[in-house]
Protein backbone atom coordinates (compact mmCIF):
# COMPACT_ATOMS: atom_id res chain seq x y z
CA UNK A 1 0.00 0.00 0.00
CA UNK A 2 1.09 3.48 -1.06
CA UNK A 3 0.51 6.47 1.38
CA UNK A 4 0.87 9.90 -0.41
CA UNK A 5 1.23 13.40 0.76
CA UNK A 6 0.08 16.60 -0.26
CA UNK A 7 1.22 20.13 0.88
CA UNK A 8 -1.42 22.85 0.10
CA UNK A 9 0.00 26.83 0.22
CA UNK A 10 -2.77 28.86 1.46
CA UNK A 11 -2.92 32.13 3.59
CA UNK A 12 -3.23 29.89 7.15
CA UNK A 13 0.14 27.89 6.17
CA UNK A 14 1.51 25.21 5.08
CA UNK A 15 -1.45 21.97 5.34
CA UNK A 16 -1.03 18.56 4.81
CA UNK A 17 -3.03 16.10 3.63
CA UNK A 18 -2.83 12.99 4.07
CA UNK A 19 -4.63 10.21 1.37
CA UNK A 20 -5.61 6.96 2.11
CA UNK A 21 -3.38 4.19 1.12
CA UNK A 22 -3.84 2.66 -2.35
CA UNK A 23 -5.73 -0.48 -2.08
CA UNK A 24 -6.97 -2.80 -4.99
CA UNK A 25 -9.99 -4.88 -4.19
CA UNK A 26 -11.92 -5.24 -1.13
CA UNK A 27 -10.93 -3.91 2.28
CA UNK A 28 -10.24 -6.05 4.95
CA UNK A 29 -9.78 -6.07 8.57
CA UNK A 30 -6.30 -6.80 8.40
CA UNK A 31 -5.68 -3.52 5.55
CA UNK A 32 -7.07 -1.73 8.51
CA UNK A 33 -4.22 -2.17 11.17
CA UNK A 34 -1.86 -0.57 8.69
CA UNK A 35 -3.52 2.27 8.69
CA UNK A 36 -2.13 4.96 11.11
CA UNK A 37 -3.50 5.67 14.38
CA UNK A 38 -2.51 8.84 14.90
CA UNK A 39 -4.08 10.26 12.07
CA UNK A 40 -7.69 11.50 14.02
CA UNK A 41 -9.76 9.49 11.70
CA UNK A 42 -12.15 6.53 12.41
CA UNK A 43 -12.02 3.64 9.48
CA UNK A 44 -14.39 0.87 9.43
CA UNK A 45 -14.98 -1.46 6.63
CA UNK A 46 -18.57 -1.52 4.94
CA UNK A 47 -18.98 -4.85 2.20
CA UNK A 48 -15.36 -4.88 1.82
CA UNK A 49 -15.16 -0.39 1.03
CA UNK A 50 -13.47 1.34 3.52
CA UNK A 51 -15.09 4.40 5.12
CA UNK A 52 -13.60 6.56 7.11
CA UNK A 53 -15.03 9.66 9.16
CA UNK A 54 -13.54 11.97 11.58
CA UNK A 55 -12.57 11.62 15.32
CA UNK A 56 -15.72 12.57 17.53
CA UNK A 57 -15.85 15.81 19.33
CA UNK A 58 -15.62 16.42 23.54
CA UNK A 59 -19.48 15.97 24.14
CA UNK A 60 -19.92 12.81 21.80
CA UNK A 61 -16.22 11.65 24.53
CA UNK A 62 -17.94 13.29 27.52
CA UNK A 63 -21.05 11.47 26.81
CA UNK A 64 -19.07 8.52 26.68
CA UNK A 65 -17.14 8.20 29.69
CA UNK A 66 -20.17 9.10 31.68
CA UNK A 67 -22.00 6.20 30.29
CA UNK A 68 -19.42 3.71 30.87
CA UNK A 69 -19.14 4.61 34.29
CA UNK A 70 -23.01 4.30 34.90
CA UNK A 71 -22.84 1.19 33.23
CA UNK A 72 -20.08 -0.17 35.41
CA UNK A 73 -22.45 0.62 38.41
CA UNK A 74 -25.49 -1.62 37.07
CA UNK A 75 -24.18 -3.90 34.83
CA UNK A 76 -23.48 -7.71 36.39
CA UNK A 77 -20.03 -8.43 37.21
CA UNK A 78 -19.16 -10.90 34.48
CA UNK A 79 -19.40 -8.11 31.72
CA UNK A 80 -17.50 -5.11 30.98
CA UNK A 81 -18.56 -2.14 28.59
CA UNK A 82 -15.35 -1.50 26.65
CA UNK A 83 -14.60 0.74 23.24
CA UNK A 84 -14.32 1.34 20.26
CA UNK A 85 -13.84 -2.23 19.46
CA UNK A 86 -14.26 -3.75 16.14
CA UNK A 87 -16.60 -5.83 15.88
CA UNK A 88 -16.99 -8.84 12.52
CA UNK A 89 -19.60 -8.46 10.47
CA UNK A 90 -17.82 -9.64 7.33
CA UNK A 91 -17.05 -8.40 4.94
CA UNK A 92 -18.09 -5.24 7.17
CA UNK A 93 -16.46 -4.20 10.57
CA UNK A 94 -17.96 -2.16 12.23
CA UNK A 95 -16.61 0.53 15.12
CA UNK A 96 -19.36 0.53 17.73
CA UNK A 97 -18.48 3.62 20.61
CA UNK A 98 -18.99 0.88 23.36
CA UNK A 99 -19.71 -2.28 23.62
CA UNK A 100 -20.98 -4.60 26.25
CA UNK A 101 -18.80 -8.17 26.49
CA UNK A 102 -18.50 -11.02 28.77
CA UNK A 103 -15.16 -10.27 31.02
CA UNK A 104 -13.62 -13.77 29.79
CA UNK A 105 -14.24 -13.13 26.05
CA UNK A 106 -10.85 -14.69 24.33
CA UNK A 107 -8.22 -11.82 24.04
CA UNK A 108 -9.00 -10.37 20.15
CA UNK A 109 -8.22 -7.50 17.74
CA UNK A 110 -12.03 -8.11 16.91
CA UNK A 111 -15.17 -9.25 18.24
CA UNK A 112 -17.58 -11.61 16.87
CA UNK A 113 -21.16 -10.29 17.12
CA UNK A 114 -22.17 -13.24 19.17
CA UNK A 115 -19.65 -11.86 21.81
CA UNK A 116 -21.31 -8.61 21.81
CA UNK A 117 -24.74 -8.29 24.69
CA UNK A 118 -25.05 -4.48 23.58
CA UNK A 119 -23.57 -1.84 20.95
CA UNK A 120 -24.03 1.46 21.63
CA UNK A 121 -23.29 4.52 19.17
CA UNK A 122 -23.09 8.00 20.25
CA UNK A 123 -24.37 10.24 17.57
CA UNK A 124 -21.88 12.53 16.14
CA UNK A 125 -22.60 15.67 12.91
CA UNK A 126 -20.48 13.52 10.87
CA UNK A 127 -22.53 9.99 11.93
CA UNK A 128 -26.47 10.67 11.85
CA UNK A 129 -27.49 8.68 9.16
CA UNK A 130 -25.20 5.87 9.95
CA UNK A 131 -26.21 5.80 13.65
CA UNK A 132 -29.98 6.07 13.19
CA UNK A 133 -30.33 3.65 10.30
CA UNK A 134 -27.60 1.75 8.64
CA UNK A 135 -25.86 0.27 11.58
CA UNK A 136 -28.75 -0.61 13.69
CA UNK A 137 -29.87 -2.52 10.25
CA UNK A 138 -26.50 -4.04 10.14
CA UNK A 139 -26.45 -4.99 13.84
CA UNK A 140 -29.85 -6.87 13.98
CA UNK A 141 -29.10 -8.60 10.73
CA UNK A 142 -25.99 -10.34 12.49
CA UNK A 143 -27.85 -11.01 15.90
CA UNK A 144 -26.82 -8.55 18.19
CA UNK A 145 -29.63 -8.61 20.85
CA UNK A 146 -29.66 -4.98 21.80
CA UNK A 147 -28.50 -1.63 20.70
CA UNK A 148 -28.71 1.93 22.23
CA UNK A 149 -28.83 4.95 20.29
CA UNK A 150 -27.44 8.07 22.49
CA UNK A 151 -28.12 11.35 20.95
CA UNK A 152 -25.99 14.55 22.40
CA UNK A 153 -28.30 17.63 20.51
CA UNK A 154 -29.88 19.49 21.39
CA UNK A 155 -30.15 17.45 24.44
CA UNK A 156 -29.44 13.92 25.99
CA UNK A 157 -31.20 11.14 24.82
CA UNK A 158 -31.08 7.55 25.06
CA UNK A 159 -33.44 5.25 22.72
CA UNK A 160 -32.54 1.07 23.33
CA UNK A 161 -34.00 -1.59 20.71
CA UNK A 162 -33.87 -5.50 21.00
CA UNK A 163 -33.81 -7.87 18.47
CA UNK A 164 -37.29 -10.44 18.84
CA UNK A 165 -36.95 -14.18 18.09
CA UNK A 166 -36.05 -14.66 15.24
CA UNK A 167 -36.41 -10.87 13.76
CA UNK A 168 -34.14 -9.50 11.65
CA UNK A 169 -34.45 -5.88 12.58
CA UNK A 170 -35.02 -4.29 16.17
CA UNK A 171 -38.17 -3.39 18.18
CA UNK A 172 -37.44 -0.13 19.91
CA UNK A 173 -38.00 -0.45 23.29
CA UNK A 174 -38.31 3.50 24.37
CA UNK A 175 -36.47 6.86 24.59
CA UNK A 176 -35.49 8.94 27.57
CA UNK A 177 -34.29 12.10 28.14
CA UNK A 178 -33.07 14.52 30.59
CA UNK A 179 -35.12 13.74 33.88
CA UNK A 180 -36.08 10.24 33.13
CA UNK A 181 -34.82 6.98 34.29
CA UNK A 182 -34.16 4.43 31.29
CA UNK A 183 -35.11 1.38 32.11
CA UNK A 184 -34.51 -2.18 30.08
CA UNK A 185 -34.56 -5.81 30.45
CA UNK A 186 -32.72 -7.11 27.75
CA UNK A 187 -29.83 -7.16 27.73
CA UNK A 188 -29.63 -7.38 31.09
CA UNK A 189 -31.64 -5.24 33.94
CA UNK A 190 -30.82 -1.92 34.09
CA UNK A 191 -32.27 1.32 35.50
CA UNK A 192 -29.73 4.50 34.67
CA UNK A 193 -30.83 8.10 35.11
CA UNK A 194 -30.53 9.78 31.68
CA UNK A 195 -28.79 13.00 33.76
CA UNK A 196 -25.55 11.28 34.86
CA UNK A 197 -24.98 11.26 30.99
CA UNK A 198 -24.54 15.05 31.19
CA UNK A 199 -21.28 17.24 32.34
CA UNK A 200 -23.40 18.62 35.67
CA UNK A 201 -23.08 14.42 36.91
CA UNK A 202 -20.88 14.56 40.24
Amino acid sequence: MIEARDRLEGSEGVVVVELVPEKVGPWTFDDLQSLPDESGWRYEIVDGALVVSPGPALRHEVVGELLRRCLREVLPPHVITVGPMAVDLEPTYRLPDLVVVDLDTDDTTKLAAADVHLAIEIVSPSSTTTDRVTKPAEYAAHGLLAYWRVETDPEVSVTAYVLGEGDAVYTEVGTWGEGETLSVAVPFAIDLSVDDLTRGRP
